[in-house]
């Protein structure tokens, strides 16, 4: 177990600092299941506290900011959300109690070749960086679905849709970065919140014992990826970005394979 949790936190947490990934770490899913052995629900229901508690972390470091938002914005974020992501993460749930193991592999299959598909070709340019406002339709359109998706998904299968729903944004919408980046970090804190509440209340054969089990590895998991992270993160310059995300883009294609030699 201690060799697995290692491995694991190394892993993941030099992946996602080269990758600049600080809470949606979909790398931890497939871990779960190819080190540590685990189901595949179960290694959704510990990846629910990795990334509840990455976008806690984000949204602690950012608080002051926060506080200097304007009274709409704020009401949009920890009002309008969690009322959104509430209902979506339920209705993932009740997709996540009601389908087969296989259909869950499968789509963290999809995901993975997608998100590979992602880090090979998509990668921002400087003045994409800088958009200040975005296109007037796409960002009200976002701003409404986005919430709903990153619900439903966290829901269903643990994975909020950042690594495809942030390029959208920024590449058609050309919205600004940083707004893109907080509301997708509010989003995932609060609907992985509730799926973990959702997850132990629908599943007939949960425990308290396995929850607790289950909450316990997610948090200790978190500690040693956000300690890595944080180690490691010094040592990847911006110009080696690019080139490092093209080459976790071609090994989560090959691991796609992998998963997909899960099903039964």
């Amino acid at each position: 177990m201690l060799v697995n949790f290692l491995l694991v936190s190394l892993i993941v947490g030099v992946v996602t600092a080269g990758l600049k990934i600080r809470f949606d770490r979909f790398f931890t899913i497939l871990l779960l299941l190819f080190v540590f052995g685990l189901n595949i629900r179960n290694s959704i229901d510990v990846f629910l506290w990795v990334i509840m508690l990455g976008a806690l972390t984000i949204i602690f470091q950012n608080r002051k900011k926060i506080a200097q938002l304007p009274k709409a914005m704020k009401k949009k974020l920890f009002v309008i959300i969690p009322i959104f992501t509430l209902i979506a993460s339920w209705l993932g749930t009740l997709l996540f109690e009601n389908v087969g193991d296989a259909t869950l592999i499968i789509t963290l299959g999809v995901l993975a070749i997608l998100y590979g598909l992602r880090l090979m070709f998509v990668h921002f340019k400087k003045h994409e960086m800088e958009f200040k406002e975005g296109h007037p339709v796409i960002t009200k359109a976002c701003g409404l679905l986005g919430p709903w998706l990153s619900g439903f998904f966290i829901g269903f299968v643990g994975t909020s849709l950042k690594p495809l729903k942030v390029p959208f944004a920024i590449k058609i919408g050309k919205m600004n970065i940083k707004q893109v980046y907080l509301g997708n970090v509010i989003v995932a804190f609060f609907a992985s919140l509730f799926t973990i509440g959702w997850h132990y209340i629908f599943n007939k054969n949960q425990t308290l014992t396995n929850w607790y089990q289950e909450a316990v590895l997610g948090i200790i998991l978190w500690v040693g990826i956000h300690f890595v992270y944080e180690v490691t993160d010094k040592f990847f310059p911006q110009k080696w970005q690019k080139v490092f995300q093209i080459l976790i883009g071609i090994i989560l294609l090959l691991v796609s394979v992998k998963i997909f030699l899960l099903v039964k």
